[in-house]
């Protein structure tokens, strides 16, 4: 099943929804349409619950507000987007799931005063959208029984993106990596220390106060404590995540593709039109499980051939389908002088076993996933 959806895209950044962000759409959209919560402090009202109008009336409110913060939050992440931009840095893309944002770059500046700004742009935007929206609320408002049905729908609406979009910019001001205010705490740290060690201190403090809002939220559970419960785990394995991937970044820094490749001659190809008992042979004696396919060394590649491939074929009929019937055409490919961790950044998420490594349009080697890990694990214990 998929569970995210591309809906448009902006400044050529792909938007896109996942669909547990449909449940806090439906969960705020009721929240607005059947509370009724007073902000004494600052005057404002929190929902439509209280309105004197038809229950539709509210909830045509309450699906505009409801759009109209998510929209925010959809803006909180281009922000970050659009700083990332300025600086050379690729965007995947921006999702929206039920706990929030998330922008996917290609890669986080190592630099502390770049990942300073991206992190602090998102913050920085709902804490000015909210400041606005209340700035308009306040002289206006505030909501008045005498007032048209429309009049105080429009100031709720006002008060309802003023202070979510303040809470919203404050709370990311948290230092719990991988939040906006982990990211700021670990450009600061790397002012002061290497880039590594900085990040294993933001990992750490992101664990602890994942922690501490994992037992406040079942501490509070029954009053709406699961939303902190689904925060802590984002914060927590987002941590040790983005930790680990870090460490393989700095591991990997300063190597190239080529740099981990096994090259010719020592690469073992296999011909089209062998057979599968044929390959099988081979795989046997090499000890190796994917092969690229070609006619010679020298010769284009035509495609890639795995022990999985040939798993799916029943046994009586190896002895007479070929190679070419059941390789993979689609060649996963890097060239030899990209960097090294993005080879692992092609790898690792699961579904690609082996690289091919060109080099002017012909291949040069090959680098497995076993061959890469190999590397990060020798790398990282003596360097």
């Amino acid at each position: 099943m998929k569970w995210s959806y591309q809906i448009g895209s902006i400044r050529g950044i792909p938007i896109r929804l996942h669909l547990t962000f449909l449940l806090i759409l439906i969960f705020f959209i009721y929240e607005f349409a059947v509370h009724d919560i007073k902000i004494v402090e600052y005057d404002i009202i929190i929902g439509f619950g209280g309105m004197d109008s038809p229950a539709a009336v509210k909830y045509l409110f309450s699906i505009t507000t409801a759009v109209l913060f998510f929209s925010t939050l959809l803006f909180h992440e281009l922000s970050h987007s659009i700083v990332a931009q300025g600086y050379g840095i690729k965007i995947k893309s921006i999702t929206l799931f039920i706990i929030g944002g998330v922008a996917q770059m290609e890669d986080i500046p190592k630099e502390p005063r770049k990942e300073g700004r991206i992190a602090a742009a998102g913050p920085a935007f709902s804490m000015t959208i909210g400041i606005l929206a209340y700035a308009i609320y306040d002289s206006f408002g505030p909501v008045n029984p005498a007032r048209g049905t429309f009049e105080n729908g429009a100031l709720i609406m006002l008060g309802v993106i003023a202070f979510y979009n303040i809470i919203l910019g404050i709370f990311n001001l948290i230092p719990a990596f991988p939040m906006d205010g982990g990211r700021i705490f670990r450009a600061l740290l790397a002012t002061r220390m290497p880039y590594i060690d900085a990040t294993r201190r933001a990992v750490a403090m992101g664990k602890g106060m994942a922690f501490m809002m994992g037992i406040f939220g079942l501490l509070t559970l029954a009053v709406g404590g699961l939303w902190f419960l689904l925060i802590a785990f984002f914060i927590y394995y987002g941590a040790a995540g983005e930790g680990e991937t870090t460490a393989i970044s700095v591991t990997l820094e300063g190597l190239k593709a080529r740099d981990l490749m096994t090259g010719l001659p020592d690469v073992i190809y296999v011909p089209p039109d062998w057979t599968l008992d044929q390959l099988i042979d081979v795989m046997f004696k090499t000890k190796h499980t994917g092969y690229p396919v070609q006619e010679s060394h020298d010769s284009p590649v035509l495609g890639v051939i795995t022990f999985s491939d040939i798993h799916r074929i029943p046994e009586p009929d190896r002895g007479v389908i070929r190679v070419k019937d059941v390789m993979t055409s689609e060649v996963i490919a890097i060239e030899a002088d990209a960097d090294a961790f993005d080879a692992f950044k092609l790898i690792a998420p699961g579904n690609v076993g082996r690289l091919i490594i060109m080099d002017r349009g012909r291949m040069v080697g090959i680098v497995s996933r076993t061959d890469l890990m190999r590397s990060i694990q020798f790398r990282g214990a003596y360097e």
